[in-house]
């Protein structure tokens, strides 16, 4: 998401305070509009509302680039590319969603904001030496009162202390399910993987499973390797109650009563 990202405590100008009414439906709702004026400390800022926008604007001659640049202090590029050109130049960009937080009183519970803030009507300007302006306009419709605007106009050709907070980012879009067969022996193993992967690779003594299923598909060895286990299950069901009727003989024979 393309965004406006003005520094944090950003020092700007008031050039013009608007109040306005707009009509919402049947109502009539309050609403303000700001000019404001950037004086960045570094032109690169014009970058900030279209890539390439300072190289367009400034440049550096040859015989200044071929100067060996000082150590720790990054070059500026400090001289128009056309002194005749028209300026201010106007910019296509707008940005919706802002809010906008002027410093104001003694401490931050006092500040200034407006919010849903529009940006737009966007110019840059550019002087020799290296210095340059952005200007927008931004407006405003949301719990903006009465006194909120009188205190915005008290402000008309000042400078401020501001920050511009963007929007949130859109949360992702949710996973797409995968819908393929692969996927769904992922989620659902078969019964015969299981068995196998339980009992070390091998099927049971009595297991009817094995080189002869070869070629099945993977229904039919899920119901074989079923039915092996139910055999399993019942023959050892069957064992125990052999075993269980063994005791009760020998403990009747002990106590020397007579099975009936």
């Amino acid at each position: 998401m393309k965004t406006f990202d003005l520094p944090e405590g950003s020092r700007l100008k008031v050039t013009k305070v608007t109040p306005r009414k707009e009509k919402h439906g049947k109502e009539l709702v309050q609403a303000v509009s700001l000019r404001l004026e950037w004086w960045p400390t570094d032109n690169s800022a014009l970058n900030l509302l279209h890539p390439g926008l300072q190289d367009m604007l400034f440049w550096t001659p040859p015989e200044v680039e071929s100067q060996c640049a000082l150590e720790g202090i990054p070059p500026v590029k400090k001289h128009r590319r056309v002194p005749t050109a028209g300026l201010p130049l106007k910019i296509e960009a707008s940005f919706t969603g802002y809010t906008l937080t002027i410093e104001h009183g003694i401490d931050e519970t006092s500040a200034l904001e407006l919010y849903g803030c529009t940006l737009d009507k966007f110019d840059a300007d550019a002087k020799e030496g290296g210095s340059s302006c952005i200007r927008w306009s931004l407006g405003s419709n949301k719990t903006v009162t009465p006194e909120l605007v009188g205190e915005l106009c008290a402000l008309e050709g000042l400078d401020v202390i501001a920050t511009l907070t963007p929007p949130a980012e859109p949360a992702l879009p949710a996973e797409a399910i995968d819908g393929s067969v692969e996927a769904f022996h992922a989620d659902h193993p078969d019964a015969g993987d299981m068995f196998a992967a339980e009992h070390g690779g091998e099927g049971g003594p009595d297991d009817d499973t094995g080189s002869d299923g070869e070629g099945d598909t993977p229904d039919a060895t899920s119901a074989r390797a079923a039915e092996a286990i139910g055999a399993r299950t019942g023959r050892r069901t069957a064992r125990g109650r052999d075993a269980t009727k063994k005791a009760l003989a020998a403990g009747m024979a002990a106590s020397g009563e007579v099975p009936a």
